[in-house]
């Protein structure tokens, strides 16, 4: 069994603006009642089973939360561990996407290229293999063995891979573009999907389709979040939640919004298709430089200290930043058993029935274009729900 699901959005071009769109879906948020009277242990791999989309996120996200409830402190080497298997895992969601997702709304689509695929893929089994030999530090209480020069040349590996498959040059290159001339320069030659993709939405006039405000997750006060997500309201909440009152925005768009290139993308009426499909670079491009901070710190000091809440004993919660947002679990533990357990995904957030998408996609129904249909996959793929889903227009 697997926890995955489907969005279903249906699109009504004709209707009054805040009526155009409907977002419902499939997604079994309620699967975690089955991790009721289980260990933690056993809780931990069976996140790992359940969840094929983002498993590394996922199971650091549970290790977390069990860990926390229970006041087990991992060393901060671990942690760093587990940070870089999660943003190993982003770079490959993110290049896949670009390279399956993004290929297919090229004007002549033409099929993933195979081999880019495979390397994608390799680079990420690569550096998880080098870290974590044994695959122990994304495990409850887990430790880890690293290869140096492995991880360091898995890294230049994967570097090499975006600047090829991707960016088509020096990725400190690209990471120095900062204006909208600089992202139409980059796109012009065509070279790989991603360029091609930019300079068809720019010459069709589609950089700005869909601009809406944009409503960052912010930083949660972490008792209050655990109470929600365990209080009387808490299905709606999981289901679809807000905060403040606003339904707010979780994704690579809301990390990178304070970005130059970002913020020159944006429009009076907020940010649209470009800007999003741009956060998507700028996070990967980033990547590399990221993983090479962080395992540069492998080996600081290794004291640590439990984390848990004095007004909530018993209850660990976990905050990742996952490929395509937020990724919360909470955990009550009674007994030394799960007696409650809650995941909150970005995909909840971001597909809010008055969320991200719903917004983006209330003006792309509105607006001029003659293929509302096709403007509205993109845009969906762009904010990039982390399970199937299926786009009708009315």
């Amino acid at each position: 069994m697997t926890a995955e699901g489907r969005i279903e959005i249906d699109i009504y071009p004709r209707a009054p603006l805040g009526h155009c769109v409907r977002i419902e879906s499939s997604r079994p948020l309620s699967i975690t009642r089955q991790f009721t009277g289980h260990s933690p242990s056993e809780i931990a791999q069976t996140v790992a089973l359940l969840y094929a989309t983002c498993k590394a996120a996922q199971s650091v996200a549970a290790a977390k939360a069990l860990e926390e409830a229970r006041g087990i402190a991992v060393p901060p080497t671990t942690s760093r561990v587990r940070e870089m298997r999660v943003l190993a895992e982003a770079a490959r969601e993110h290049t896949l996407r670009i390279l399956m997702d993004w290929s297919q709304f090229l004007d002549a689509p033409q099929p993933p290229p195979a081999n880019e695929l495979r390397a994608a893929m390799q680079a990420e089994r690569d550096l998880a293999r080098h870290l974590d030999e044994a695959r122990a530090a994304l495990r409850f209480g887990g430790t880890f063995v690293y290869e140096s020069d492995a991880v360091e040349n898995d890294i230049a590996a994967c570097e090499a891979l975006l600047e090829r498959a991707i960016f088509a040059e020096p990725l400190r290159i690209w990471r120095a573009r900062e204006t909208k001339d600089d992202l139409i320069n980059w796109a012009a030659p065509r070279h790989t999907i991603a360029q091609r993709l930019f300079d068809q939405i720019a010459t069709d006039g589609l950089l700005d389709a869909g601009a809406a405000p944009v409503s960052p997750l912010p930083s949660f006060d972490r008792d209050r979040l655990a109470a929600r997500l365990f209080d009387d309201n808490r299905a709606h909440f999981v289901a679809a939640p807000d905060w403040e009152g606003v339904p707010r925005e979780t994704s690579p768009l809301a990390r990178s919004i304070d970005h130059p290139l970002i913020r020159a993308l944006e429009t009076s009426e907020g940010f649209g298709l470009g800007a999003r499909l741009a956060a998507c670079l700028v996070e990967l491009a980033n990547v590399p430089k990221r993983l090479r901070e962080t395992v540069a710190r492998l080996n600081g000091p290794e004291i640590a200290e439990p984390s848990r809440s004095e007004a909530m004993p018993g209850v660990g919660l976990s905050q990742v930043e996952a490929a395509r947002g937020r990724l919360v679990h909470a955990v009550e533990l009674a007994g030394g058993k799960v007696s409650r357990y809650r995941i909150l995904a970005p995909t909840e957030w971001n597909f809010h029935p008055e969320g991200a998408a719903a917004r983006g996609l209330a003006r792309i129904a509105r607006g001029d274009a003659h293929d509302v249909a096709r403007i509205a996959r993109l845009f969906v793929t762009a904010v990039d729900p982390c399970v199937g889903y299926e786009v009708r227009v009315h």
